[in-house]
């Protein structure tokens, strides 16, 4: 069991910094941050110094507010590219793509969003186009719901909390729906225009670690052509899930 004395102060409160950065919309200054996370600005600045040294944070000429670094993307990229599960999955998405013509993808929790992994995009014309490292509000879309209705109930409560009282009880529903039938459906949610079927996909403990999502434009992927894949769809997810190491 960690101590106190374990823990650095100091790298926690360049954590707590980041962390901030990374929830928070666009660049803050040192005055914000100091304020926001009850750190003297003295010790924010001299954190932010060491960051920017190190490529973690960037600090605009002008404005001389922060954000994060560039060097996120390079630790991102290396992460999409190597995770364990790549290999399993990337056949699947290909196979689902080139079935129903449309774009598939496979996403993660990441906290209170869910991050576009892997994605196939469809060949034809006009297609719907997420792109790797997109992140989504996990609470919205079909996607999002696939990942969250099987999360654990403490995870639920904390999505929902940050909710009015009439989205907890419409979102409630919602899940309950995608646990009964073993997927999500979303029309027009996110995007004008787009619709997505959605299922999750386990690991060997019965935990969900994500969700695959077929998703196109309204006019082409409709109610017919979205009931005709759910099977295929599901059927996928069940073969994903049973390889040992997803």
């Amino acid at each position: 069991m960690k101590t106190k004395a374990d823990v650095s102060a100091t790298v926690l409160r360049a954590i707590k910094i980041l962390n901030y950065l990374k929830e928070t919309p666009g660049p803050q200054s040192v005055s914000y941050i100091s304020n926001a996370l009850d750190i003297s600005p003295t010790i924010v600045h001299r954190l932010l110094t060491t960051l920017k040294m190190e490529g973690f944070v960037f600090q605009d000429v002008q404005s001389k507010q922060y954000s994060l670094g560039a060097v996120f993307l390079e630790y991102s990229n290396k992460l999409l590219t190597e995770l364990p599960f790549a290999s399993i999955v990337e056949p699947w998405l290909i196979h689902l793509r080139n079935i129903t013509g449309e774009t598939v993808g496979f996403y993660i929790p990441n906290g209170h969003m869910r991050l576009c992994v892997m994605e196939c995009e469809s060949q034809q014309e006009i297609r719907r186009s997420v792109g790797v490292g997109t992140q989504h509000p996990i609470h919205v879309g079909a996607t999002g719901r696939a990942i969250l209705a099987f999360q654990s109930e403490e995870i639920q409560q904390r999505t929902l909390q940050r909710l009015t009282s009439e989205e907890q009880g419409l979102l409630d529903k919602k899940m309950q729906a995608t646990r009964d039938y073993g997927y999500a459906i979303s029309v027009e949610e996110i995007n004008a225009n787009v619709s997505a079927l959605s299922a999750p996909v386990f690991d060997q403990q019965q935990r969900v670690v994500g969700a695959v999502s077929i998703s196109g434009p309204t006019f082409r992927f409709n109610k017919e052509m979205v009931d005709k894949h759910i099977s295929t769809l599901i059927h996928a997810t069940t073969e994903i899930s049973a390889v040992p190491g997803t």
